[in-house]
């Protein structure tokens, strides 16, 4: 079976992370969030995978390659203008001769695909989505099914008095390649908007597999951030690049920290990264590789990218933000200090740097 994986858009709600580098390698615990993609994919023995690009595409080829690493196979589809979901993997119909798995190159997930594999090929079905029942629906498509599972009713991104179901579609799905018939190549096509009113309107065997497991789309700042906190409370089933020393603590390679360092658990710490005297490391505090975090400097609930160095000579406290990488915080706050982000997004302002 090969997969599909939509790795083209810009991810405009979580600028400015997005703007030099593509959202699907933007890091989870020091990993791009499409890598966990690659490795549950890998992990139910899918390994010839499509990925379409479009946005900063360069870097995506260049971070995972032919996929070998991953003991993947990787096939790049460029798009020169976004075909949208649909279009995507219309483009890559050539390739696509069977049941084929669709998935987000900007998703968190430890769904049993294979499960709703079997599901799709039982219900003879067409099209099948994954779904997963959530608090706040408006942000995705919302369906409902009959007792056999069949979709009945789909609106994408539903007004309040819209809301008939907190049911979404997780844009995981498993697709017959008939499906691929119904648009035209080149054209830009959206599943959700032009594929599934199509589907039921027509009486086609659109299905929804109700699937257990985590599920969160990295598509705001807020479910950024939620992804890796639930990542340290173990509420998904992911490999950690970094060694677990403690219960809900992961420290990569070659840290080197001072004996009067304080860390509150849960919290990751990554490879070559150096900790100074009486730095306290707050829960939920995530420090990316090759990052100096130098004498008398508190973090809590902040993620720290690559290479930033924080130096401060008197004690400050830095809570609630997400540090660019290769960024320098020094001298210029007084002592006990907070660095707060303001806005609602929880960006730091030095990200936009």
């Amino acid at each position: 079976m090969k997969a599909v994986i939509l790795a083209g858009g810009k991810g405009t709600r979580l600028l400015p992370l997005t703007q030099k580098l593509p959202k699907p390698l933007v890091p989870l615990l020091n990993k791009p969030v499409m890598e966990y993609s690659i490795e549950l994919l890998k992990e139910h023995g899918i390994t010839e995978i499509i990925i379409t690009l479009q946005y900063l595409s360069d870097k995506i080829r260049s971070y995972f390659g032919d996929g070998s690493q991953w003991g993947v196979q990787i096939t790049y589809l460029q798009e020169s203008l976004p075909l949208g979901t649909a279009g995507s993997v219309k483009n890559a119909e050539h390739l696509l001769d069977e049941p084929f798995l669709v998935i987000s190159g900007d998703a968190l997930t430890d769904f049993d695909l294979m499960a709703g594999v079997r599901y799709h090929m039982q219900k003879h079905s067409l099209f099948t989505i994954f779904t997963k029942e959530v608090k706040k629906p408006n942000k995705f498509g919302i369906v409902e099914t009959d007792e056999q599972g069949h979709i009945r009713r789909f609106v994408e991104k539903p007004q309040k008095e819209e809301e008939f179901s907190k049911v979404v579609n997780t844009g995981i799905y498993v697709v017959d390649p008939f499906v691929l018939c119904m648009m035209e190549k080149g054209k830009a096509y959206d599943f959700s908007k032009d594929i599934f009113p199509r589907l039921i309107k027509n009486g086609m065997s659109l299905f929804g597999y109700h699937a257990n497991g985590y599920w969160k789309d990295i598509g705001s700042h807020e479910d950024y951030r939620q992804a890796q906190y639930d990542m340290l409370d173990k509420k998904v089933r992911v490999h950690i690049a970094a060694e677990e020393v403690l219960p809900n603590l992961w420290v990569g390679s070659n840290v080197k920290m001072e004996d009067n360092v304080t860390i509150n658990r849960p919290a990751y710490i990554g490879n070559d990264s150096y900790l100074g005297d009486h730095v306290v490391i707050g829960k939920y505090t995530i420090i990316g590789k090759s990052s100096k975090i130098t004498k008398d400097c508190e973090l809590s609930r902040s993620i720290v990218w690559d290479d930033v160095t924080i130096e401060h000579t008197s004690p400050s406290s830095i809570r609630n933000v997400t540090i660019a990488p290769r960024y320098q915080i020094s001298e210029g706050y007084k002592a006990g200090t907070s660095v707060k982000v303001k806005n609602k997004k929880n960006i730091s302002p030095v990200e936009a740097g």
